[in-house]
């Protein structure tokens, strides 16, 4: 069976195909994301734009082909922060519905956040230590308190980086005093986090794909004797994420493109998303950082698969087509 997971999020729509066979070990045929910026001129005032709509009708006209070139015979897909929160939310999945033949979830931020638990444990194995597993996105930050055998804590903040980016509207490069502003913003409005990483003594952040990805590629591009090596995850070294967290804060956009290893989607975004993942090592004091592969998409397909299969391994490991 061969089935497509699409993410409507609120900077990317991501596409993921896979197929698997009796065994329930899927095997991973596409992975490509499309730069919608659905949130993009109105996500802080709940509204998607007429812009950003005909990007996602473009992304989806591609989405649709590529689903058809490889014949999947299922489709699912999640709407996250961005049209959940705008006006116009469930008017625009009725019309990409319609237009496109596939059914639309709009999700939680709870929901959002048990779909990347089950995606990261997949990437990471995780065992009695108890850690926080953050995903960043462009509407909303979903953060996991947990070990391999419960979920301690969960919450998703409406503090996306194109929230955050519109509301700040920073300097390029950003200023001090900006950086003061957007620290003292998340310490407003993330209190109960801290209160939670304190009473579960978490040390170790794992953090889910988007930004996280961003800070292995330009790490790996960049520093002689690091590999991106195991693909499903990787630890980031503290030294080496200030250093880049401090090469971010000085640099301008146009110097950020021309970086080896930036992902051109995060151009606009990273600089916020690094002084976000600062300010809580800064709060926390966290002692390791991790990279996660996998996130919501990969978390919905397992979670498919292991409601269609029943695999006995739960387990599961992922294979990459060649």
């Amino acid at each position: 069976m061969r089935i497509s997971v699409i993410d409507l999020g609120t900077n990317t729509f991501n596409l993921l195909v896979a197929e698997w066979d009796e065994t329930g070990i899927p095997k991973i045929l596409n992975r490509s994301k499309y730069a919608t910026k659905i949130g993009q001129g109105g996500i802080n005032n709940n509204i998607i734009t007429d812009e950003a709509i005909i990007r996602a009708q473009n992304a989806f006209d591609t989405i649709t082909e590529i689903s058809n070139q490889f014949e999947v015979s299922k489709t699912i897909a999640f709407a996250t922060s961005a049209i959940r929160s705008a006006e116009n939310g469930a008017a625009f999945v009725e019309m990409i519905e319609e237009k496109y033949h596939i059914d639309i979830e709009i999700i939680s931020g709870d929901r959002e956040a048990d779909l990347i638990f089950t995606g990261t444990k997949k990437a990471i194995e995780l065992n009695h230590e108890v850690v926080a597993i953050l995903d960043i996105g462009g509407g909303s930050n979903e953060i996991i308190i947990a070990n391999n055998e419960k979920v301690f804590w969960k919450n998703s903040y409406p503090l996306g980086m194109t929230r955050l980016l519109e509301k700040f509207n920073p300097t390029d490069p950003i200023n001090k005093n900006m950086v003061k502003d957007i620290e003292l913003f998340l310490k407003e409005e993330m209190s109960d986090l801290f209160e939670a990483l304190d009473i579960h003594s978490v040390k170790t952040l794992i953090g889910s794909s988007g930004s996280f990805d961003t800070f292995k590629q330009v790490l790996v591009a960049n520093t002689p004797g690091i590999n991106g090596f195991p693909t499903s995850h990787f630890e980031i070294k503290l030294k080496d994420f200030f250093k880049l967290h401090q090469v971010f804060l000085a640099s301008s956009l146009e110097e950020r493109k021309q970086m080896p290893g930036m992902d051109p989607v995060r151009v606009e975004l990273i600089v916020i998303a690094s002084i976000f993942i600062n300010y809580l090592f800064k709060e926390a004091g966290f002692s390791k950082l991790f990279q996660s592969s996998f996130s919501l998409k990969e978390g919905a397909l397992f979670e498919f698969i292991e409601k269609s299969t029943h695999p006995t391994d739960k387990n599961l490991s992922v294979e990459t087509k060649k």
